[in-house]
């Protein structure tokens, strides 16, 4: 029965909002469009002052470039650490053992209750009495014990959201407490952390610049010594805030296709150009995480070597090829591709073949950004992703 008042006609929701029972929020549309403009600002602001104003600009980008690559190399390195400490301490703070929960719980109250910059202070400074850690060391632990409690929280909120009968239909069915967790539970709470955890690696690429304190060569201290060197103090930080500005942004627009695809929002709709790009940068991370050792250790075996970085970098380059095929031909997907819904497959609906994965990877791979997307183009206007000469799609599982 309706309960609008006789006489007075309903008012439309405004175009720009919808609405249900808690709340007005946003349309997407409204979002999507501030990232946008966001971005382009900011790249059209950087590309202005390194075209027109060469010197420092052109200098302060060639200075911190090495910066940021340790800010990567530091984030994802602690984001790994992190990712175990949170499961760990999640399962603690679900467990029946007193001892555990207790135990977990500990550890979550006293990290979270002390800023990041102290632990980092504290580890460096104050624990090098007993035991000396070296400024990357320490920098990698403060890190990874500071979000490990967070992330631990985020973990114990995803496995306590599983509804119970979950639990319970397992053990009718004869599974271990364990085995239901491991195959049951934690499973599906991973699709229901993985956008918050993606929110946390975000928070720790920002708070990845209080290591420069640690003398660590990060892009911030990079931007501090050329600043104290030349006085260029505008210069330096409004660019490092930019570049800040644009890898959080890229990776909050990340996050928002792996809600998607966790959430099966979006399934059935077109896939768009920006959804591979998402699913090619969580890809980038889980390689960076594979390939950092195995690029230190054949740079420490190769250092004396004519080649230099060649060799490292081939090998690196061959691992990330048969990270791809393999998940193409097996699984039809990579992690990334699995983490915002997408799926390589044939016309028939198959995985792909090696020899059609093999001349996809190749077209992707040419110096030309936009070869390997001419079979696409009608991608643009809506359609499923799809490479004409391998006579395959991008859809969404």
């Amino acid at each position: 029965m309706s309960s609008q008042t006789p006489g007075v006609e309903a008012q439309p929701a405004p175009p720009h909002l919808w609405q249900d029972d808690s709340a007005a929020i946003p349309r997407e549309q409204s979002l999507k469009a501030a990232w946008w403009i966001a971005v382009i600002g900011a790249l059209i602001f950087i590309s202005a002052v390194i075209l027109f104003r060469p010197d420092p600009y052109l200098d302060i980008v060639r200075f911190i470039g090495d910066g940021l690559v340790v800010t990567f190399q530091i984030t994802i390195v602690s984001m790994l650490f992190a990712l175990i400490l949170g499961l760990v301490a999640g399962l603690g703070r679900t467990s029946r053992s007193n001892f555990i929960n207790t135990l977990a719980s500990l550890y979550v109250e006293v990290i979270r209750g002390i800023p990041l910059l102290v632990q980092l202070f504290w580890i460096y400074y104050a624990l090098s009495r007993f035991v000396r850690l070296g400024p990357n060391a320490s920098a990698v632990l403060g890190l990874s014990v500071c979000y490990g409690a967070y992330i631990g929280e985020t973990f114990r909120a995803g496995i306590q959201s599983i509804p119970k009968g979950q639990m319970e239909a397992a053990r009718a069915l004869g599974l271990t407490q364990g085995q239901a967790m491991r195959h049951i539970i934690i499973p599906q709470a991973v699709r229901i952390v993985l956008p918050p955890v993606g929110n946390e690696f975000i928070a720790m690429l920002k708070d990845s610049s209080l290591v420069s304190v640690l003398a660590i060569s990060d892009m911030l201290r990079r931007a501090r010594e050329y600043a104290s060197r030349t006085f260029a103090y505008f210069e330096s930080y409004t660019l490092v805030a930019l570049v800040y500005l644009l890898v959080t942004l890229i990776f909050s627009r990340v996050v928002y296709y792996i809600e998607l695809g966790m959430a099966r929002q979006n399934k059935g709709q077109p896939v768009t150009v920006m959804h591979r790009l998402a699913a090619g940068v969580i890809d980038f991370v889980i390689l960076d995480i594979i390939g950092l050792p195995i690029f230190a250790l054949i740079g420490l075996l190769v250092a004396d070597s004519p080649t230099g970085l060649l060799i490292p970098l081939v090998v690196i380059g061959l691992i990330a090829a048969i990270y791809l095929l393999a998940f193409w031909t097996r699984s039809g997907a990579t992690p990334g591709m699995l983490a915002v819904g997408l799926r390589l497959t044939t016309p028939e609906g198959a995985h792909a073949s090696l020899s059609r994965a093999i001349p996809r990877l190749l077209l992707a791979m040419l110096p030309l950004p936009g070869l390997a997307l001419i079979g696409a183009i009608p991608a643009l206007g809506g359609r499923p992703l799809h490479d004409r000469w391998t006579h395959t799609y991008v859809i969404q599982a």
